[in-house]
């Protein structure tokens, strides 16, 4: 049977609204509120008392009617508005955001968001919540929902002993704890280790459920009644509701990331236990026609919660990647933004799918209705992907051909040649061949091997036309995300990345022929963008000065492994600096992005200064090619910026540059000539 019961509890709508203010507040600008992510623990705890509070009210039936009365309830509360939500951001991405390095993850962690599984997408990232890759992704924040979902699918089968009422509570509450308490421990030892996938997992935060669900439980006992005696008074219990949220306070003012998941988290679940624990079990705020307008406008807030959580981090991100947020008017504008899709949200797809009555036969076709929608929600957020290229807003992701060295590779010619690529993995790199076939045109150009990270693999259009075209084999080793020989020891000199460079190295001499070349692109001046951020000016020019005196240094250690590699009697081709740009060119060309404070550095670069950084690095290479005429120097920079006054991100109308300092694939096509003749011409010189 269903218990009577009151099923508003106010004070939980009031804690509700200050846990997602802190949320959003956090989310516009972290250096407002810093500890304003803990507002999702407080969420967690809430969630496990109020669950327990309407699962408690339906005791009496078997344990699957219990169930399926449960997933009901949920399904009608959680699923509507999170996939409309869903659905239009998965929209609002294929419009604005192009695909990058920055956005990879996005579309899977959206089709994930609808099964509540994008928790586990995000855990496997080495990143961390705190990171880039997260702070950029419309869909991060579905990582709570999903640790919600996934606890939900366990909690029918545990709390039901608890409906069965004697002893079976005892057994019930001694279940939640010790799983709880498994939980904590299980925290604490993952953040030691370090292992920032654990923030998202359901294993590290299902203990903060459970002490919304011990605590509905210990509301409901005899020693609860004893001390809701005690806390009888209202004064006393104002002042433990009022020690509540000033923990709270402080939490959200003064906790840091890195303590989270684990002993972080406790603060803010002690605060929020004693703020509800300080109410009655039915509530104690007024909320009638004379309660006061701000309190009345707080709670509608608190109703308001879950909508506002949904929609202020898709919006937040999405003005991140378009306009901007610097300034009050675009943070604004985000707020107000926000606000209205949340009322809407909650207006007319939240309230019209929780009527309090439903037939028990609707009740489970409201749970295959939910399957339903969110496998079609899905299917549907996949398509948009594939398509994205033909009804995209974003000039980058209508021209894929002219900006992604993976898209703009020529596999096949009109001879019938074709450059099939192969990948085999290599310690935590990868070696990646261009091999022709399938026509009988003779081979006019040595083997090339090339060792980089991404600065080499961003020359993947220039390898597989110079296979398909002259026949020369090119192997490729990515060198785990390491660079290699770029006379910076800050970018390459760890335990990583010098285990990576042994094994590409280890790997490579073997094959090396007299005959072979080996090309050494690298990034070799510092940044002044990244994908997602500015550096500062100083920071910059702090590296120069420090790399320009590690230079000597650099250039002996460089001197050693060249000479490994001309041993083998191969030639070696030393890639010089290119430009450096000050704002990433796939973020600022549309009209829409030119507000953008990561825009501010402009397309173009003096071209003074731009020789001036790099002439110390050149220098130096030069230095390493002197006296030894099997070793050249690749000037790429003469090529991408030619003479005048500046050097730009485009060319003709097209990107030269994907983003700061990464070659596009059309910059592929302006460097191919010149990087063939180089190559041709190491073999011819020796």
């Amino acid at each position: 049977m269903t218990t009577a019961r009151s099923s508003y509890l106010p004070h939980v709508d009031a804690l509700r609204a200050v846990a997602v203010l802190a949320v959003v507040i956090y989310h516009l600008d972290s250096r407002l509120l810093p500890g304003g992510f803990a507002g999702v623990d407080v969420f967690f705890v809430i969630s496990g008392f109020v669950v327990s509070r309407s699962a408690d009210a339906h005791d009496g039936a078997s344990l699957r009617k219990f169930a399926i009365d449960f997933f009901a309830r949920r399904v009608r509360r959680i699923v509507p508005a999170l996939v409309v939500c869903l659905l239009v951001t998965a929209l609002a991405t294929m419009l604005w955001i192009p695909p990058s390095w920055l956005s990879d993850n996005i579309p899977r962690t959206g089709r994930y968001a609808f099964f509540g599984a994008s928790n586990l997408v995000l855990s496997t990232q080495a990143d961390s919540y705190f990171s880039p890759l997260a702070e950029f992704n419309p869909f991060t924040h579905t990582w709570s929902l999903g640790v919600e979902e996934q606890f939900y699918l366990l909690f029918p089968g545990l709390f039901y002993l608890w409906t069965r009422g004697g002893l079976w509570r005892h057994g019930c509450a001694a279940i939640f704890l010790v799983l709880g308490a498994a939980s904590f421990v299980y925290a604490v030892y993952m953040h030691a280790d370090g292992d920032a996938g654990a923030y998202y997992l359901l294993s590290t935060r299902y203990w903060e459920l459970a002490v919304g669900v011990l605590l509905y439980m210990a509301q409901t006992s005899l020693a609860s009644r004893r001390l809701a005696g005690a806390l009888g008074s209202a004064m006393i219990r104002g002042g433990v509701a009022l020690g509540g949220l000033s923990l709270l306070a402080y939490a959200f003012l003064f906790l840091k990331p890195e303590t989270l998941p684990g002993y972080g988290a406790v603060l803010p679940v002690i605060a929020a236990m004693a703020f509800l624990v300080a109410m009655p079990r039915s509530g104690s705020i007024t909320v009638g026609r004379r309660a006061p307008v701000y309190m009345t406008s707080f709670l509608q807030i608190g109703r308001l919660s879950y909508s506002l959580y949904l929609w202020h981090w898709p919006v937040i991100v999405l003005f991140k990647w378009t306009v901007g947020l610097s300034g009050p008017w675009f943070g604004g504008a985000a707020l107000a933004l926000t606000g209205v899709l949340a009322w809407a949200s909650w207006r007319f797809v939240e309230q019209p799918f929780r009527s309090p009555l439903m037939p028990s036969v609707m009740k489970a076709k409201a749970i295959v209705a939910a399957v339903a929608a969110v496998c079609l929600g899905s299917f549907a957020a996949r398509t948009m992907e594939r398509h994205q290229p033909h009804f995209t807003f974003s000039s980058v992701a209508q021209s894929p051909e002219d900006w992604y060295p993976s898209r703009g590779q020529k596999l096949v010619d009109d001879r019938g040649c074709r450059v099939v690529p192969s990948q085999e993995a290599l310690s935590s790199g990868r070696r990646i061949t261009y091999r022709r076939s399938g026509c009988e045109t003779p081979v006019s150009a040595p083997r090339l091997f090339a060792i980089g990270d991404s600065h080499a693999l961003s020359y993947g259009p220039a390898f597989a036309a110079y296979a398909l075209e002259t026949g020369g084999e090119v192997t490729v080793y990515n060198n785990g995300g390491c660079p290699f020989l770029s006379l910076q020891p800050w970018r390459e000199d760890n335990a990583l990345c010098r285990e990576n460079s042994s094994v590409a190295m280890n790997d490579l001499l073997p094959r090396l022929e007299p005959s072979d070349v080996v090309f050494l692109p690298s990034l070799r001046l510092p940044r002044f963008v990244d994908q997602w951020i500015v550096f500062p000016r100083e920071e910059v020019e702090s590296l120069n000065r420090g790399t320009e005196a590690s230079l000597q240094a650099a250039v002996r250690s460089a001197a050693g492994i060249i000479g490994q590699l001309r041993g083998t009697g191969a030639k070696v081709v030393l890639q010089a600096p290119g430009p450096v740009l000050k704002a990433p060119a796939f973020r600022c060309v549309d009209w829409w992005s030119k507000s953008n404070e990561i825009c501010a550095g402009g397309a173009e670069i003096d071209r003074a200064e731009f020789l001036s950084q790099r002439s110390p690095m050149l220098h130096a290479l030069e230095e390493l090619a002197r006296g030894d005429d099997g070793v050249t120097v690749f000037d790429a920079g003469k090529i991408l910026c030619p003479e005048g006054p500046v050097c730009s991100a485009f060319a003709n109308g097209r990107p030269l540059f994907f983003d700061g300092d990464h070659i596009s694939a059309y910059g592929n096509s302006v460097l191919l000539p010149s990087l063939m003749n180089a190559i041709r011409q190491a073999v011819v010189t020796d």
